[in-house]
């Protein structure tokens, strides 16, 4: 990896930048490796309904449905204890390593859901198969996202990092889009029983040779800098885990309370929103599939730009300005969307508006939270933490709740209670837009 010396600042470390290629390389090896897991969680997100009928048969399909979401929130469950285990081993044996780790195993555990026998074969053996596998996408996906965040935001320029890390959240979105994408060609291509009898497979199938793909991409690249230096100082943290939790406590709550928005805004504007237009709101699957494609496109279309701004902004404004606009427009927005026609892509373009702005500041800032000895580790229990509670339960949370006050507005009440959390997060964050990561050494 070629470095060139960088600028110093009063008070902090030499800082050092990658050659251009290699930040581009590092950017496309974490990035195919974020897509594939947020398609794995999307994929099945968007399948619960057929995925319930095959491994949650009852008399009732609502009682299907709600058992389908309850495996989908238990790989939310141990992504906490994910975050605890590759977090603190990246921060202590290098971010590399553990990100290769984790697409192997989780590529590989998408590829089993598609091998796995149905209800009708096996009879209990299929929904116990079926939760144990969601159970390792969700233990290893504890450390996906959080450690290819650390990873990229130590490669990039200070000054361009918002620009440099957005494309973690911008793969992200891709991965929900993929993973809408694929049941939806499902339906045109096949018919129902195709899809019930093997169609249901097939984006299962494709985490193999993607994560293959992935695998081999990292494996070419070096070590973080920022990493190496530890290395090279003789600073790396030998219980980063106790440092993050009992030092670093502060930072742990900040991070997961910022990460609420993102949470919510993944999980009930996208992954749900396509059963929520179906099941609730009574349109077809093809309308719901292009109208939720709306709030994907204007996220990938926002998100680079968002970043951008936030290294010449700042991003606080950024972030405060797209939370306080989920808190008053959300409501408003999902009475539009229940108009349907115009009116719903409307409605869920202006999610897609603030979710895109508010996931292009964020990847930045959680990284800036922590220091360097720390920040796989302490990122990854913050935010997992968030989303096992503001994640992966909320499809769940809001069919349930919706139901039982009969309102078809429980989403968007879900909605704005987290970003109302996210404000006051948001207000707490120290500005640290085009300056050097903190080391070691630095104060919080």
């Amino acid at each position: 990896m070629a470095l060139k010396p960088g600028t110093q600042e009063p008070g902090t470390r030499a800082h050092t930048e990658v050659a251009p290629a290699d930040l581009r390389r590092a950017v496309l090896a974490t990035s195919i490796g974020n897509c594939l897991e947020w398609f794995d969680f999307a994929v099945y997100g968007y399948m619960a309904v057929v995925l319930g009928q095959l491994f949650f048969p009852t008399n009732d399909p609502a009682s299907s449905l709600l058992l389908s979401f309850a495996a989908f929130g238990a790989a939310f469950v141990v992504r906490p204890l994910g975050g605890m285990f590759f977090g603190p081993l990246g921060d202590r044996v290098g971010r590399r390593g553990v990100l290769c780790v984790i697409i192997l195993v989780m590529s590989a555990a998408t590829f089993c859901v598609g091998l796995l026998p149905t209800y009708a074969a096996v009879g209990v053996l299929a929904p116990a198969l079926l939760v144990a596998l969601r159970l390792v996408q969700g233990f290893t996906a504890g450390g996906e996202v959080t450690g290819a965040t650390a990873f990229i935001a130590e490669y990039s320029p200070d000054r361009k990092r918002g620009a440099v890390t957005s494309w973690i959240q911008f793969s992200a979105t891709l991965g929900f889009f993929l993973g809408l994408a694929a049941p939806t060609v499902l339906n045109l291509l096949l018919d129902a029983e195709q899809i019930a009898a093997w169609g249901w497979r097939l984006p299962f199938l494709v985490a193999g040779p993607l994560g293959l793909v992935g695998l081999y991409i990292r494996l070419r690249l070096d070590e973080s800098p920022q990493f190496e230096e530890l290395e090279r100082s003789g600073q790396v943290v030998r219980h980063p885990l106790r440092e993050a939790v009992v030092k670093g406590w502060r930072e742990v709550l900040l991070a997961g309370g910022i990460g609420i928005v993102v949470h919510l805004g993944y999980f009930l504007a996208l992954v749900y929103m396509p059963t929520y237009l179906t099941k609730v709101l009574g349109f077809e699957p093809l309308q719901a599939f292009l109208a939720t494609s709306t709030v994907v496109v204007l996220n990938v279309l926002v998100i680079p730009v968002s970043g951008r701004l936030s290294d010449r902004w700042g991003r606080k404004p950024i972030m405060m300005a797209a939370a306080l606009g989920f808190v008053v427009a959300t409501v408003p927005v999902f009475l539009l969307i229940s108009r349907g026609g115009v009116s719903t892509f409307v409605g869920l373009g202006i999610l897609g508006l603030l979710h895109g702005t508010y996931l292009g500041a964020v990847a930045a800032a959680f990284a800036e939270i922590f220091a360097t000895k720390v920040r796989f580790g302490g990122f990854s229990i913050g935010h997992n933490v968030s989303a096992a509670i503001f994640g992966g339960g909320t499809p769940l949370l809001a069919t349930y709740l919706g139901g039982v006050f009969g309102t078809t507005l429980m989403p968007a009440y879900l909605i704005v209670a987290g970003s109302a959390l996210a404000v006051v997060a948001v207000a707490c964050y120290r500005e640290m837009a085009g300056k050097p990561l903190r080391s070691t050494t630095e104060e919080p």
